[in-house]
């Protein structure tokens, strides 16, 4: 029995490990199957130009459905995971799950490009619709920065958040510190 049909009647962890529900994948796989079809068509499995042989999935395939595939690829994508531990989950081997991720992971942003989906990759060019939405949220955390050198600079940027160092430092904790160093 594949992964697929294992999660696939678990709505909480079909959810969790794809992002998607059981509607919102049946609606997603048979535009990704028309892309994974019309990709290796022309390509082979490791993205070189298929010369002479047709594809075929072979029999003992870890990924031998459409859905297995589908699944596989959001699997990854949202949890994630080492590409050694996504081959275990999978039945295969690091370099073959690196091999299939490489693969199906283009025929995934083109379909969800061709259904206009693809998640933006900058604000710009996130289109809102300001009529129907009175409040947005965007998830992001901070990042550290080469701090300027002007004093002035220094404080724009500056968010009080973070110490430099990664540790706050507690008064008896420095009392202690400066007695131990002298």
């Amino acid at each position: 029995m594949s992964k697929y049909q294992t999660v696939a009647e678990k709505t909480s962890e079909f959810l969790a490990s794809t992002g998607y529900t059981r509607e919102e994948f049946d609606a997603l796989l048979p535009h990704f199957a028309i892309q994974y079809r019309g990709w290796m068509s022309t390509h082979c499995l490791n993205g070189q130009p298929r010369k002479k042989r047709k594809h075929s999935d072979y029999q003992n395939s870890p990924l031998p459905t459409i859905e297995d595939k589908l699944f596989f690829i959001l699997t990854y994508l949202k949890t994630n995971n080492l590409q050694s531990v996504q081959g275990v989950l999978f039945g295969m081997s690091q370099p073959k799950a690196n091999l299939w991720i490489h693969c199906l992971h283009p025929i995934l942003n083109r379909t969800l490009a061709a259904l206009g989906e693809l998640p933006a990759r900058q604000m710009k060019h996130v289109v809102f619709d300001e009529e129907e939405i009175v409040l947005y949220y965007h998830d992001g955390t901070e990042r550290p920065i080469q701090r300027p050198i002007d004093q002035e600079l220094q404080r724009q940027y500056y968010s009080g958040k973070k110490t430099a160092h990664g540790q706050e430092q507690h008064p008896d904790q420095q009392g202690l510190q400066d007695s131990v160093s002298n």
